[in-house]
């Protein structure tokens, strides 16, 4: 279901920015904070869930995960097949996270691999899918933040 940013309450972009800073954080914490019973935080809680607005999930860090090469690429495609060229790309394990844009590339992705070798191979895997045209990627030194999360 899709809806406007001001179709959330201000008690609703409440409790998504306290979750964002700590999504195990206890709905009684949130609901003193802000006056309110804790049953009526739980329920907008799961509402904003059901209603695909957020999800709680743990996140990783790749590095301590063992897959210290991460990298963006980017992907022309022939725009007949650019979805199923998305489609198969995205059932790559090493792929965490797959767009498609516009601007000078179809498709941008990230993927996360345990060495360079592993990189060479997934990209070699990747320039194969039928309707890929081009790749290029650009290999991260350093993630300087990573905020896991969208203003609202």
């Amino acid at each position: 279901m899709s809806f406007k940013n001001n179709d959330l309450s201000d008690v609703d972009q409440a409790i998504i920015a306290s979750l964002q800073i700590d999504g195990r954080r206890p709905y009684a914490d949130i609901a003193a904070e802000l006056g309110m019973a804790p049953s009526t935080i739980q329920q907008r809680a799961n509402r904003l869930m059901k209603r695909g607005v957020m999800k709680i999930k743990a996140v990783t860090d790749p590095v301590v995960m063992g897959v210290p090469v991460i990298a963006a690429v980017g992907l022309k495609a022939d725009g007949e097949v650019i979805r199923d060229v998305a489609d198969t790309i995205s059932k790559f394990e090493e792929v965490s996270y797959l767009v498609i844009c516009a601007g000078s590339w179809d498709i941008q992705l990230e993927i996360a691999c345990r060495d360079n070798d592993h990189l060479l191979n997934t990209i070699s895997s990747i320039s194969k899918v039928e309707g890929v045209k081009s790749v290029e990627t650009f290999i991260y030194l350093k993630i300087v933040k990573n905020s896991y999360q969208w203003g609202i």
